[in-house]
């Protein structure tokens, strides 16, 4: 592809992992792992959620929930107070109630403070409020907790009045456009900060030049304080750190009230009353604050939607199976308004309601096809579609075994679906003798090999028609019918190229591009470019030892039916237009000898990291092999395996491919990297070396290379000391100590010693690690003053 002058090539890359639910009637929740990742985020038994319930209890069908920079810092490990939990609010539909509740009925819709991320969860009814008619239940996750926690910081907390002044941090993210919102409506003057990127949507939300201030700056003092003549503002909604609390602070009139929504810098009152006399410091905790109290804000918000005065956030939703990329998307504060992750609508509730049409169904593929959305979505009605109808040979077996597997009807069909015509009266006899349609299946194709010179537009025809004016006609009959799902059978050949198929190729990359344009459509399709089958097929079986040996070494591993399904599956649930469906040799491609005649599409590959999650055992045995792999080499040599490892944890943080794109002299900040991204570098690199790094590492050692040099002066020092051993057994015991909550420490009378051992470490002090909630301004790196929750 060409762009302004500039060739662009298309490069593979490994699909991010997704979440695995568990069956409908199995109570899970979103939990952290420990590792301090994002990746480490897992689906976690909840057994209470299907527990019964209590007086005053209401059971929800969970459909989204919100996301909320809470979430953000319980992922990495970095919110303070014991076991917290991903999830505070969401929306859904009443399943079941306990004695005394009232308000709320079996089958309402609802919207509240749920606490947790899960298809169920058991609910205090005062914590919940009708969904309004129109709303969808993504829109109603978004409102609880920021609407909530505006309304409590301005009106409970500072009492803001009409004339005040406020000033509202971060005013893009969720709780900012709430709080914009409930500030105007009580009549007061509101100054606002963001990224300067996002300073068009504060003038689109009617704030002029003069309101506006930067959070990634301390300008803002300066220029609010000459905007009020040197009054300053009357509140402040926090959700900045560091200096730009102090420089908050400073911004406040004589009796300003500093409302605090952040967890990674509070102060003490007292020390605030003192340093800025009348002032008065509040911390926002909404999970301390009353549900009589909660019930009453609810009734206050959803009274104003109702009367129209409060108006819905931007919002962007992600399928709760990728969860990670939602809370990666909020650490970067790539957001405006809400993000919020929805319970995915499983394909056998739709799919089963409906038939599935699928074309090239007396083919190898499209019958293995055809039997798995019997056998695993439940799918009772299947129309088999090819040319030759019931006459195609096996036709008759095939129609019983599917009967076998569970269907309750099927049927082979001819229709030539390159035929817009035949395919109209196809879709009249369905429409009138079968239950909607709700799935298609495109696995129709053909093969008409030849060099580019012997090509024939009827050669070209010949394929061209069996996929694409097959797929195209199927896209246009479909279209406005509310299908669940649309797959069309792609293959490599479209991205790779194959000696002798370019007119198959070129077909493939029709389909590929149809599944891209419906999907910006707005419409369900995926385009699945399958590998090599190990089950032959009209279109394979001509494959001799000497094709498939030349397949396969060139890191093309041929599939199982099974393994196949297995991806078929896995692709449904991605977001992802097109995918190729293959079984890669990662070994063969590694090799050498196979790597340096590859097509530069396979690059990104050969070196991905591959994102895992990762327990004690295998922490400590990768550690351990580190430190062995390190022993023996020489600097040079030393310091190009920690490069590489620095890259290759780098290039996992920003969803590079792998270590190859990432320039290891570049500095950090120049590679994209900001606070929180930092501190999942970090704990990555606590994860993979065993070595107690400080939360400032990455800002200390600006550079890959700079960090690499770091890491490789621990290592040096370690291992002339103790084994890997020795050093895992002692990371271990650090893993333990530190896990001690701080009170049982001064219970046990021991707080005092260990404070008394600090002096006496070996290490330097720069290498203590403090816990998140003892962790200075400093060591957080101004770590909120950049996100917007």
């Amino acid at each position: 592809m060409v762009r302004a002058g500039v060739a662009y090539g298309g490069r593979l890359a490994a699909v991010a992992p997704v979440l695995e639910l568990p069956q409908p009637g199995v109570g899970w929740r979103l939990a952290v792992g420990g590792g301090g990742t994002f990746e480490d985020v897992v689906v976690a038994p909840c057994p209470q959620a299907l527990a019964p319930l209590q007086a005053g209890q209401v059971r929800v069908d969970v459909r989204a929930v919100g996301v909320n920079f809470r979430d953000v810092l319980v992922a990495l490990g970095m919110y303070p107070g014991p076991d917290p939990v991903l999830g505070a609010e969401g929306a859904g539909v009443v399943l079941e109630v306990g004695a005394g509740v009232t308000g709320v009925e079996v089958g309402d819709a609802v919207l509240g403070l749920m606490g947790g991320v899960g298809a169920v969860a058991v609910v205090d009814a005062r914590m919940l409020a009708r969904v309004p008619s129109g709303w969808s239940f993504a829109e109603a996750a978004g409102v609880p907790v920021v609407f909530l926690t505006a309304w409590y910081g301005l009106a409970d907390l500072a009492g803001l009045g009409a004339g005040e002044s406020v000033l509202v941090h971060a005013a893009t993210g969720g709780v900012g456009m709430a709080a914009v919102q409930l500030a105007r409506l009580w009549g007061a003057e509101v100054f606002v900060t963001a990224s300067r990127g996002k300073w068009d949507t504060l003038r689109a939300m009617g704030f002029d030049d003069d309101h506006i201030g930067d959070s990634r700056t301390l300008e803002f003092e300066q220029k609010f304080m000459e905007t009020t003549g040197g009054r300053g503002v009357d509140v402040v909604l926090n959700a900045l750190a560091g200096e730009f609390n102090d420089a908050s602070l400073r911004l406040l009139a004589s009796g300003g009230r500093f409302i605090e929504m952040g967890r990674t810098d509070i102060r003490d009152p007292q020390l605030i009353a003192a340093e800025y006399p009348g002032v008065v410091y509040h911390v926002i905790d909404l999970p301390e604050v009353h549900p009589a109290r909660i019930r009453q804000m609810l009734v206050e918000v959803m009274g104003l939607f109702g009367a129209g005065v409060l108006q819905l956030l931007p919002m962007r939703s992600w399928d709760v199976r990728h969860a990670v990329e939602a809370y990666r998307f909020v650490s970067q504060a790539r957001h405006v308004g809400k993000v919020v992750l929805t319970m995915p609508a499983t394909l056998t509730d739709t799919l089963a309601q409906g038939t599935v049409l699928v074309t090239g169904g007396t083919g190898m593929v499209g019958a293995v096809l055809a039997r798995h959305v019997i056998t695993v979505y439940g799918v009772g009605h299947v129309v088999l579609v090819s040319r030759s109808g019931d006459a195609a040979p096996g036709a008759a077996a095939l129609v019983a075994s599917l009967h076998e597997a569970g269907a309750t009807r099927v049927e082979v069909l001819a229709c030539d679906v390159a035929d817009s015509d035949a395919l109209d009266q196809l879709m009249t006899q369905l429409e009138q003798h079968w239950p909607p349609l709700t799935g298609i299946i495109h696995a129709a194709g053909a093969l008409d090999d030849a060099v580019v010179t012997s090509l024939t537009p009827q050669r070209v025809n010949t394929v061209l028609a069996a996929k694409v004016d097959a797929a195209w006609n199927l896209h246009q009959a479909t279209r406005d019918l509310g299908l669940s799902m649309f797959v069309l059978c792609s293959s490599m050949a479209g991205i790779l190229g194959n000696p002798g198929q370019a007119n198959y190729a070129a077909a493939n990359t029709f389909l590929d591009a149809l599944a891209t344009c419906r999907r910006a459509a707005g419409l369900p399709a995926i385009s699945l470019a399958w590998g090599l089958w190990e089950q032959a097929s009209a279109m394979t079986a001509h494959l001799g030892g000497r094709e498939v040996l030349r397949i396969t070494r060139g890191g093309i591993a041929a599939m199982t039916a099974q393994q196949a399904v297995e991806l078929f599956d896995t692709a449904l649930v991605l977001d992802h237009p097109v995918v190729v469906a293959a079984r890669l040799d990662r070994a063969a491609l590694a090799n050498p000898a196979t790597s340096q005649g590859l097509p530069p599409l396979f690059a990104n590959l050969l070196n991905y990291p591959r994102r895992r999650l990762i327990d004690h055992d295998t922490t400590t045995t990768a550690t351990s092999a580190l430190a062995q792999r390190l022993h023996g080499l020489g600097v040079h040599e030393r310091r190009e395996v920690l490069v590489e490892l620095v890259c290759s944890q780098v290039a996992a943080v920003l969803g590079r491919p792998g270590p190859q794109d990432i320039a290891p002299e570049l500095a950090f900040q120049d590679l994209g990297f900001d606070s929180l991204t930092a501190v999942e570098l970090r704990n990555r690199l606590k994860t993979t070396t065993g070595l107690t790094l400080s939360p400032t590492t990455i800002f200390d050692y600006p550079t890959p290379t700079v960090l690499a040099e770091y890491l490789d002066q621990h290592f040096e020092g370690s291992s002339s000391n103790a084994s890997p051993d020795e050093n895992a057994r002692d990371n271990e015991i650090q893993r333990l100590i530190a896990s001690i909550p701080v009170r049982r420490l001064r219970a046990e009378g021991v707080l005092e010693i260990l404070l008394g051992m600090v002096g006496d470490q070996d290490q330097p002090q720069q290498d203590a690690e403090p816990t998140s909630s003892a962790m200075t301004l400093d060591d957080l790196v101004n770590i909120t003053a950049t996100y917007e929750n």
